[in-house]
């Protein structure tokens, strides 16, 4: 019996695919880890294709919901199970509702086949923290009917993606852990360390063989990492001069929306504008998961955006629009860096509003590859009107420090692959001891 491990551009931020491969007793369990879309800028510009065919995957599951995770989920065939959080499931069928409504039959007929996917439950399997998925084999061996099995259980980690998991993947033969996205400077990141001990090793029962684990940020040096508490604390103290804000956030960044969302709305008063009933519907989604665990994740008071709309109250003389209460209250808007939102900053010119940019600012660097020109333009014409941007992000990618930990606390017996990343050989120069540095493995199949 045999287990094989095989990453397939795994040298690259995004698109990155595991394929776990059990052969024992006459028969196969084949395993996926992710199937998404590479990154724009990416080494490789065509996402691999796979052999769907000839090497027929049990299971294929996600560690969460962003695109170079998941993006190509409607090209695996029909008979493969996908195995998802039950939130991340509602994440994505919100973001395929949407893209389903366009004019353009390019975009709106492929949300209309993930969606019939996304709300097949013969097809979807959603995955419960700590609760095993058993996959069995039956073969011949020997002339015999035999039966083998591989165990994986999902475990919530901290990502910019609410709901992402890291998978241990538990062959007759090995353990694997496969970190996915994570970071340690989220709310939920004090949580990682004792999942692992607690949970992932059993105090010390349980030995992990192989780890699979991102690197995102180990050619980043320069990007500074802050937590998602300070980042909170930024916008409250920035907030008691600015009331007049407009947002730059990904509508699925869970903890970096309710941070904003908090430090303007607990002091201040200030309520959160969005730019589409999308972005509404996806906050309502994390206020009916994520809020049932902790009451920083609800959001009570979102509006879309709609300036010349008249609300009537009973105690008003008249109908107020939109737009003067954002006038008297001050306001938090969420918005896109395109031209069509252009029109509600206008808006407000004469109350000197301001951007915050919540994003990674690799994406206005013409310098680097992920550079977006019309993000880059849209904010310059801004501050050409007097409107000041201010950066104020941090990262959904685990800083060089928390690998560290990360990979001490697990202590694979036999290997270390880094995946994720641009930077695999970065690993040899982390903090740890170098009976682990001894076991990386960079040369894992990376087509």
């Amino acid at each position: 019996m045999a287990t094989n491990i095989r990453i397939c551009q795994g040298n690259q931020i995004g698109g990155c695919v595991t394929i776990i491969t059990y052969t024992g007793n006459g028969g196969t369990i084949r395993l996926m880890v992710d199937y998404g879309r590479s990154l724009p800028g990416s080494e490789v510009t065509e996402d691999f294709k796979y052999d769907w065919k000839n090497e027929p995957v049990d299971g294929v599951l996600f560690t969460h919901y962003h695109g170079d995770h998941i993006g190509r989920f409607t090209e695996i065939p029909a008979e493969t199970k996908l195995y998802m959080g039950t939130a991340a499931r509602k994440v994505m069928i919100n973001i395929q509702t949407a893209l389903s409504r366009s004019e353009n039959p390019d975009v709106s007929k492929p949300a209309a086949k993930a969606l019939s996917i996304l709300n097949d439950d013969l097809r979807i399997v959603e995955v419960i923290e700590n609760e095993p998925i058993i996959f069995h084999v039956s073969g011949i061996n020997g002339g015999k009917a035999t039966c083998s099995s591989v165990t994986v259980t999902g475990y919530s980690v901290d990502h910019s993606a609410y709901d992402a998991y890291m998978y241990l993947i538990e062959t007759p033969d090995k353990r694997i852990l496969h970190t996915g996205d994570f970071r340690g400077h989220g709310y939920r990141g004090k949580a990682f360390i004792p999942t692992i001990e607690t949970h992932v090793r059993q105090f010390g029962k349980r030995e992990i063989d192989v780890l699979i684990t991102e690197g995102t940020m180990m050619n980043r040096n320069t990007e500074k990492v802050i937590t998602e508490y300070d980042l909170r604390m930024k916008a409250t103290e920035y907030f008691k001069e600015h009331r007049y804000v407009f947002l730059i956030c990904s509508s699925t960044n869970l903890d970096s929306l309710a941070s904003f969302y908090h430090a303007a709305a607990s002091p201040y008063g200030m309520r959160m504008y969005t730019y589409s009933e999308y972005v509404c519907q996806q906050l309502k989604t994390f206020t009916e998961t994520a809020g049932k665990r902790a009451n920083l994740y609800q959001f009570e008071h979102v509006y879309p955006l709609n300036l010349e709309k008249e609300l009537p109250h009973r105690t008003w003389n008249r109908p107020v629009k939109q737009k003067e209460l954002m006038r008297e209250h001050g306001f938090l808007a969420v918005i896109k860096p395109e031209d069509f939102c252009e029109k509600y900053i206008d808006e407000f010119l004469d109350l000197k509003p301001v951007i915050i940019y919540s994003m990674w600012d690799g994406y206005l660097d013409s310098s680097h590859k992920a550079y977006k020109a019309h993000w880059d333009s849209f904010l310059k014409r801004q501050e050409a009107k007097g409107v000041a941007v201010k950066h104020l992000h941090t990262s959904g990618h685990a800083d060089k420090g928390m690998l560290a930990r990360i990979i001490e606390a697990v202590n694979p017996k036999e290997a270390i692959y880094p995946m994720h990343t641009e930077h695999a050989a970065g690993f040899y120069e982390l903090d740890i001891r170098d009976t682990l540095k001894n076991k990386i493995q960079i040369s894992v199949d990376h087509r």
